[in-house]
Order: structure tokens, then C-alpha cells, then sequence
């Protein structure tokens, strides 16, 4: 290598004023509904926040290619760290996550609420909710499986964004840094994959 070589690769900026897109990021359920496909209603929105959602050029597509080659976008979103556990006493607003006693990952349903004096006992089974709390402030968590040891955005998860979705391919932490993550992503509801109405057909 000659000398003064500069390996290292120019470190990415997350700028805060380009986050303007308002998304979910969806953990899909595994549950069956009375047909035998998924219960797509049985879906848990991990997280709501600002995102920056790019369409890829060709160029950067193909340089994407080494862990998929069929990317279209990349979404840029704030570090989510792993989840923080249970505390007493506590208010909660909907969504809020935890980990539990177990291990497992627990999100607040409905709008929240006041967590009760001691730890209630989980509901060990993914999909399971647990009681916390009482009187008019009480509510309730749902398991969303085994909590993460760093960030809790995987490839298995989702975007919504406005009505579209994208397959999550590849979550990239620059640097190392947890101050951003890059999502690579399959748009997989293009508006233009669906079918379109040729004249003629309208009666």
C-alpha cells in the first residue's frame, strides 16, 4: 500500500432537516388467519418516526449489489437502540417498548397508561399481551418476540410509507457510531406494478 494511503471511507452525515418522511417501521406477524394465509391485522408497528427515503440511481443499485441486487431505495432514520426494561411507576404512551424479565421485546398497546408498583408476571408467548397497572390508568403490553441486543430493526421488517411498503434487505449502522441507520430496501407495492385500466375496458 503506498504511503499516506487513506483507507478509510468518508463518514456519512445524517442531516436532520432531510428526514420529512413520516413512516412505520412493521414487524410482520407469523399468525395464520382462518384461511391459512398470514393475519396481516395481527401486524405490530415497531416504531413511527422521520425518515429520509431515496430512490436509488442505477450506478448506486449496482454498487448495492454485493447483498442484493434488486434494492431500490435506501431509508435513512435516527439510531434505535435496544429497548430499555420495565420500570415502576412509569408512564407509558402507546407503542412504548421494554424488555422484559425474559428477555422478550414488550410494546404498549392502545394510548399507554401508569405501570404498576411491581413487575407484572409476562405473557412468555409471542402475541401474548400482559396486564399492567390498575384502575383507569392500567393497560396493556403485547410480546413481540425476543428483544434485541443492539438495534431492534432487522431485514425481516417492514416500511409503510403513505399507503406503499418496503421489504427491509439490509440495516447498516455507519461507522459504528448508533447515531444512524441505512435501510436498504424493495419497494413491494409499486404503484406501478399494478394493473392499469386499457381503453376499451370500461363499460
Amino acid at each position: 500500500m503506498a504511503f499516506g494511503t487513506v483507507v478509510q471511507k468518508r463518514s456519512p452525515v445524517l442531516f436532520a432537516g432531510r428526514l420529512r418522511h413520516r413512516i412505520d417501521i412493521v414487524q410482520l406477524s407469523s399468525a395464520q388467519d382462518s384461511t391459512g394465509g398470514l393475519n396481516v391485522s395481527a401486524d405490530v408497528i415497531y416504531a413511527g418516526m422521520w425518515a429520509s427515503i431515496e430512490a436509488l440511481s442505477g450506478t448506486e443499485k449496482f454498487a448495492a449489489h454485493e447483498f442484493v441486487s434488486q434494492v431500490s431505495h435506501q431509508v435513512v432514520i435516527r439510531y434505535i437502540g435496544a429497548a430499555p426494561s420495565w420500570q415502576a411507576a412509569n408512564n407509558y404512551v402507546g407503542t412504548a417498548l421494554v424488555k422484559d424479565s425474559n428477555g422478550n421485546l414488550q410494546q404498549a398497546q392502545g394510548s399507554g397508561g401508569l405501570s404498576g408498583a411491581t413487575a407484572p408476571t409476562w405473557n412468555a408467548t409471542v402475541g401474548g399481551t400482559t396486564a399492567d397497572g390498575s384502575g383507569s390508568t392500567a393497560f396493556t403490553w403485547k410480546n413481540l418476540g425476543a428483544a434485541p441486543t443492539r438495534t431492534g430493526v432487522t431485514s425481516g421488517m417492514q416500511i409503510w410509507f403513505q399507503g406503499r411498503q418496503f421489504q427491509i434487505e439490509a440495516v447498516l449502522n455507519p461507522d459504528e457510531r448508533t447515531k444512524m441507520l441505512i435501510l436498504m430496501c424493495i419497494e413491494i407495492n409499486d404503484s406501478l406494478q399494478q394493473l392499469t385500466t386499457q381503453p376499451g375496458d370500461l363499460s
